[in-house]
Order: structure tokens, then C-alpha cells, then sequence
């Protein structure tokens, strides 16, 4: 057995490694990322002391069962699922494009494919996850419709949160400022902007009636507050929505 001052991989063996584990790319310095791979290596860190960072977090939590399985697309540096991971057991996949992300994941023992979410969901076989999970990302996608619907072929439910278009600042900016919003949910300008199909409450719910989809559940963010949606009235007051989508029995 090697001592501690030989655990580092050759930089051959470091890339093959980090492809094996996602990391690909032609943009990946695999020389670079050898120290960082070596730590992740060295096991799990603890994730139950991983503190929520957005909202929906806390409400996600509550939803999965001991048993269930989740695909998070576009998880970040996977504190959601390990602590998903450390509360219950179940089996969870990440899904994450940034290479420093992935290798976080790997450090917190998160499982993950590195790459575009929409080519991973083409892979993924029919209800092979209790939950798929799509956090403040949907407004980002360029074909936002059809992972939405590979979500509900490929999971019971799909989890989908992201910003309300029509929420009162937003129109305010429009109707008495004439300039795109800059708001806490939608923080940047219009040059430098990754959200390229933003929409209301009231949209995203004509879209899921159009394809004849249950709402499981859904909340809203007020004013910093977590309520229960109400459609009459959350339009125009909620900066943030989170619903849960199921496709109804055959």
C-alpha cells in the first residue's frame, strides 16, 4: 500500500478518471483538476451539515420517501442531493456542466454525468426515477418544452421551479421604467442574461393544461415568505413558483 505522499494519479490516469466520471470537455484542464480529483477521492464529506441555499431545498426534502430515486438536472455542487442522500435511503443522480461543480459533487459521494441535461434525459430509460428535479433552470433551456415533458417520460414527477415574469416589479419595470427588469430573481442585465424563455405563472399553467398534466402541488415565494399557491392572486404578487408535475393514470 502506497503511503500518503504517492496518492496523487499520474496526469494520464487523473483524466481518465475525471472522463470516467463525467468530467469531459474540451474546455477541462484534466492537469489542473488532478489536486481537486485526488481530494474528491478521499471520500465523502459530511452532508448533513450542508445548509439549504434556496428555498425550494426545504420543500423538495419534505417530498422524497425513503426508497424513492431523484434526478437533479443541473445540480450545482449537489448539496441538495446528498443531503436528500443523508436524510433517507434512496439512489440519486446529479446531472452538472461545470467541471468545478462535478468535482464538488464528487467530493460530497453525489454521483454525476457531466453534460448537457437535455441529452442526458435522452438516455435515461422510461419512470426509471421517482422524481426528476429542475431547479431555476427552465427559463435557461433552449428547448424548454420538450425536457419538461422528457422529465415526466423519464420520472412519476418533475419538480420545477423558476421565475414569475409577471410579478409586480417586473411589469413596473416595463410599463413605467421602459427597460428590461432587473429584479432579486431576475439579477441580470439584458446583455448578459442566460434566461431566454422567461414566463408567468399564468403561462406555464396554460402550457400544462395544453398537454393535460396534474399539478401535484405548488408554493410560491412572497416577499420572502413560502406559501401555497393561489392562482388567482400569485400572478402578479409571487417573484418565484414551484410546482409539481404528474401526467395523470392511463
Amino acid at each position: 500500500m502506497k503511503n500518503s505522499e504517492s496518492t496523487f494519479l499520474e496526469p494520464e490516469a487523473a483524466e481518465a478518471f475525471l472522463r470516467r466520471m463525467g468530467v469531459a470537455g474540451p474546455d477541462s484542464d484534466f492537469h489542473c483538476l488532478q489536486q481537486q480529483m485526488t481530494q474528491a477521492m478521499a471520500g465523502p464529506q459530511d452532508c448533513r451539515t450542508v445548509p439549504p441555499y434556496r428555498w425550494e431545498d426545504a420543500i423538495i426534502e419534505e417530498l422524497i420517501r425513503p426508497g424513492d430515486s431523484v434526478l437533479d438536472l443541473g445540480c450545482g455542487n449537489g448539496e441538495l442531493l446528498a443531503r436528500l442522500a443523508a436524510q433517507h435511503p434512496l439512489s440519486c443522480q446529479g446531472v452538472e456542466q461545470d467541471s468545478q461543480a462535478v468535482l464538488q459533487c464528487l467530493r460530497l459521494g453525489i454521483p454525476v454525468f457531466q453534460g448537457d441535461l437535455q441529452h442526458v434525459l435522452a438516455t435515461c430509460a422510461e419512470r426509471s426515477y421517482s422524481f426528476a428535479i429542475l431547479e431555476r433552470t427552465l427559463q435557461t433551456l433552449p428547448r424548454p418544452v420538450e425536457t419538461l415533458r422528457e422529465m415526466l417520460r423519464v420520472a412519476d414527477s418533475a419538480v420545477v421551479s423558476f421565475p414569475n415574469f409577471a410579478h409586480w416589479s417586473v411589469r413596473l419595470s416595463f410599463s413605467l421604467g421602459g427597460r428590461m427588469p432587473v429584479t432579486g430573481s431576475l439579477p441580470y442585465n439584458w446583455y448578459d442574461t442566460p434566461n431566454i424563455h422567461l414566463c408567468s405563472i399564468t403561462d406555464f399553467l396554460d402550457w400544462v393544461g395544453s398537454e393535460g398534466l396534474a399539478v401535484r402541488a405548488a408554493w410560491v415565494l412572497v416577499q420572502q415568505e413560502v406559501l401555497p399557491f393561489a392562482a388567482q392572486e400569485h400572478n402578479i404578487t409571487a417573484e418565484e413558483a414551484l410546482f409539481v408535475l404528474e401526467r395523470p393514470p392511463r
